[in-house]
């Protein structure tokens, strides 16, 4: 019976620490289970150590890439996988945190049938130590939701993962963010059958933890790019809406401002139209059309005044007669904004999407 030939790729950054005792439990894999298992480590130029203590194990069945002016734990992933030799890939933290003893039940998943295999700590029989904080487990969930449009996978954060290698040349357009790879993998390879094998999680018992706020922010900007990647028209819609109810605050603001610095109506409401325009147009330019930014930056913002002065228009009268009849500047800002935003969020959308934006 011929023997799968895996990959198992293990991106690294100062883990000299944690490396012997993981490299110990990957050799019993190859030499109990997995014979045909080639390693890449994909490190990105520690400065611990790392490169002198792998070439000194000297592991025929290893390779060391060293990265000298890249960075990024997703980067390293898709840098190991490009160089993978085995039909069958496995990613999995050099942390110590993975079960390297779990690797053959995910080869396994894969070759009967699996588009895709997660090591997870939520499905029955998988698990985390004790001492897992609060915030921590909050911030698993939190993901766990962010996923949901793309996957029902109950880990989707988990970093132990595997694929097979034709199936990873599929991708399209991978553009990860952080240190979380496995998402995008599922959503730009296109699969549809994964299947969760449960491990019980460590915690890190040596080195330092790489899970930061930044790292939290990278992930939910991951999440967004691929639901632009899935839904760019919903999103590019829903973003236009909330950058025009945020315009609605602007604008409501600035009234009160200009108003009370500038005695003549008409300069003041036009003054704080135009403020809330451009800020509408920064943001729209940013993340309601992040596709169409190859233009001009000035013609395209003539191109955005012009498309929505109607609504401008009807935002300027009826906060004019507003403070003309009553004084009240918050409320008439307020019935203006809304006024122009109700009368041109689908117009103004449309037609910049079309004319102005279009790619």
């Amino acid at each position: 019976m011929q023997q799968e030939t895996v990959t198992i790729i293990l991106p690294t950054y100062e883990e000299v620490e944690s490396l012997p005792s993981l490299l110990e439990a990957i050799a019993d894999v190859q030499t109990n289970a997995l014979p045909n298992l080639q390693l890449i480590i994909v490190d990105d130029n520690s400065d611990d150590g790392t490169e002198a203590l792998i070439k000194e194990m000297d592991l025929p069945w290893v390779q060391l890439i060293v990265r000298r002016h890249e960075k990024g734990l997703s980067t390293a992933v898709i840098r190991g996988l490009q160089e993978a030799e085995g039909e069958f890939c496995i990613v999995m933290d050099a942390d110590g945190s993975h079960p390297a003893s779990v690797i053959p039940k995910m080869v396994h998943a894969l070759t009967s049938g699996a588009d895709f295999t997660v090591g997870s700590r939520y499905v029955p029989g998988g698990s985390t130590e004790d001492g897992w904080g609060v915030l921590r487990w909050v911030n698993s969930k939190a993901a766990t939701i962010m996923a949901r449009p793309f996957t029902t996978v109950k880990d989707p954060m988990s970093g132990f993962l595997g694929l097979r290698h034709a199936t990873f040349v599929t991708a399209k357009n991978l553009d990860p963010v952080g240190y979380k790879i496995g998402l995008e993998l599922i959503v730009k390879c296109g699969c549809k059958h994964v299947v969760e094998v449960p491990i019980h999680f460590r915690t890190r018992q040596l080195g330092e933890s790489k899970l930061t706020l930044r790292v939290q922010w990278e992930y939910l900007q991951h999440v967004i790019r691929l639901l632009r990647y899935t839904h760019p028209k919903f999103v590019s819609f829903f973003t236009f809406a909330a950058v025009g109810l945020s315009g609605l605050g602007v604008y409501i603001l600035a009234t009160m401002l200009t108003t009370s610095m500038i005695s003549t109506s008409w300069i003041a409401i036009t003054l704080a139209i135009w403020i809330a325009m451009t800020w509408n147009f920064v943001w729209d330019r940013k993340y309601a059309f992040w596709d169409a930014r190859n233009r001009s930056i000035i013609s395209q913002y003539f191109g955005f005044v012009l498309i929505c002065s109607g609504g401008a228009i009807a935002n300027y009268f009826i906060t004019h007669w507003i403070v003309g009849q009553s004084h009240a500047v918050p409320l008439a800002a307020l019935a203006g904004g809304l006024t122009g935003s109700i009368i041109g969020i689908t117009f103004n959308y449309v037609f910049n999407k079309l004319l102005v934006f279009r790619q």
